[in-house]
């Protein structure tokens, strides 16, 4: 068995072959390889590769070659590769050789097939054997199957997937290795996010089936666009006066500078539809994915680049938050299933807890944190049971009906909520990707049809043990002007 590695130029062969012979320690090896320079990634795993090959008494070769930077050089690489391995295979028939590359080395017609053509010349039959790692689409066929913990799929004769982590792990240890190639690891200032947010982009797209390249967005008085061309600008905001002096630029008013300020000093990061752009303070990967689930959301409905919010009722306003919230968390659910809402919220952490604990602790007064929990409690009962209530109850109404902040708070956790239910039916089955796609993509410029769209899609994500005697709760009853809902005028 030998041991080819891409990470290696193949022109440091004299140089690793040294190494293996314990001629060189570590820091010169990595020091006369510019293993900093020209690959940089976290040297301990790599290390582990190294030392099993020495211990066993491996032959290791270097197979790549310069220059590493963009996809266009690929081919080239690829070329350089398969000349290396097919010599290496010829000089040892007998052997197996085992290659670590990165995946777009993989497709079919690139190093595979570049390989098995150099052999046939050479009059070489090998057999080969190719394990992909942590493939997104095949992990949501698995997961759509129901089938979990699945730790290798066959694809094939001689074609294998393994999974060791959840699909979107790949990026965000891609990111943590972004911030190791930062001079200031701890500080997001000069980094180039674009692609990582890009990617996580990318994750929901596939998810719900969207072609970026394809699928064309409606802009009134600018005809369309490719959705790949709408991607948003990614900002990276270290100073409150940078981020003051974008928006600014941009008209945007001193209430609404600061309520964007608080949002990414709260969560790291927002999506700030009027421009297009995710802004990123602190970068997180979870709050990251669900600042482009908005993005996705406000894209296939339409609702970018418009300078002022349109004029809706207060309930329109309620219900079209509550469920741009629902989609937001449930992206980011798919970029961090761990994600759990009732994990990371105060009003259920500190839910049945004394005055002293709930006001030392959050930054509630006791009777306003009990308002908050009690609106989302009578809320969810309400949607388990609509159909028994002549009309929205008062402290429903109210809660509605409350100043701006309060309302927000509301919004968020009752979306949050949701969001966690829709992906939790996902998983269960009771939600396919289909009906998600088109809720990404449903708008409510209709007076009350958040609030419909809101009511029946509890109803689909209630768990069957919630559901009333007989089975699904009924259609809701015909409210004032014949709306299918208790009017909330």
């Amino acid at each position: 068995m030998v041991l080819c590695l891409e990470m290696v130029y193949a022109r440091n062969q004299k140089v690793l072959e040294r190494y293996m012979r314990n001629e060189l320690d570590e820091s010169e090896f990595l020091k006369a390889i510019r293993y900093e320079l020209d690959w940089g990634y976290e040297w301990q795993s790599f290390r582990r590769l190294f030392d099993a090959a020495r211990t066993l008494g491996l032959p290791v070769y270097g197979i790549d070659s310069e220059p590493r930077s963009g996809f266009r050089y690929i081919a080239r690489r690829d070329a350089h590769a398969a000349a290396r391995i097919a010599d290496i295979v010829e000089a040892r028939p007998g052997a197996k050789v085992v290659t670590v590359v990165g995946e777009s080395h993989l497709a079919r017609t690139h190093l595979p097939r570049r390989v098995t053509d150099l052999l046939k010349k050479k009059g070489i039959e090998k057999r080969p054997v190719i394990v992909l790692q942590n493939q997104e689409e095949i992990y949501w066929q698995l997961a759509e199957k129901g089938l979990r913990d699945v730790d290798v799929v066959s694809l094939g004769p001689g074609r294998f997937c393994h999974f060791n982590a959840s699909p979107i792990a790949k990026y965000e240890a891609y990111r943590q290795t972004i911030e190791a190639w930062d001079r200031e690891p701890d500080d997001d200032q000069g980094l180039d996010l674009t692609s990582t947010v890009y990617s996580i982009i990318d994750t929901i797209l596939r998810f719900l089936g969207i072609d970026k390249y394809t699928e064309v967005i409606e802009r009134p008085g600018r005809g369309h666009d490719y959705l790949v061309d709408l991607y948003p600008e990614v900002y990276t905001a270290s100073e409150h006066k940078d981020l003051k002096k974008l928006l600014k630029s941009h008209e945007f008013g001193a209430e609404e500078i600061d309520e964007i300020l608080g949002h990414v000093s709260e969560r790291g990061s927002c999506y700030i539809p009027r421009i297009n752009g995710i802004v990123i303070g602190q970068f997180n990967m979870v709050h990251a994915g669900e600042e482009a689930a908005h993005f996705v959301n406000l894209i296939l409905k339409g609702e970018i680049y418009q300078q002022a919010p349109r004029e809706m009722l207060q309930h329109d306003l309620f219900y079209t938050g509550t469920l741009e919230e629902a989609i937001g968390f449930f992206g980011s659910k798919l970029i961090d299933p761990s994600r759990n809402h009732f994990f990371e919220t105060e009003f259920y952490q500190y839910y049945r807890k004394d005055r002293a604990v709930i006001e030392a602790e959050t930054p509630y007064s006791y009777e306003d944190f009990n308002a908050i929990i009690n609106f989302i409690l009578l809320h969810k009962k309400f949607e388990q049971s609509y159909d028994q209530y002549e009309e929205v109850p008062q402290e429903i109404l109210d809660g509605i009906r409350s100043e701006p902040r309060r309302a927000n708070i509301l919004i968020h956790e009752l979306g949050y909520f949701l969001g966690q239910q829709i992906y939790d039916a996902y998983r269960a089955g009771s939600l396919d990707r289909r009906t998600i796609a088109s809720l990404f993509r449903r708008s409510f410029r209709e007076s009350g049809s958040a609030l419909r769209a809101y009511l029946d899609l509890t109803e689909k994500v209630r768990p069957a043990a919630q559901e009333p005697a007989g089975g699904p709760a009924p259609a809701p009853p015909a409210g004032p002007g014949g709306k299918e809902s208790p009017s909330t005028s």
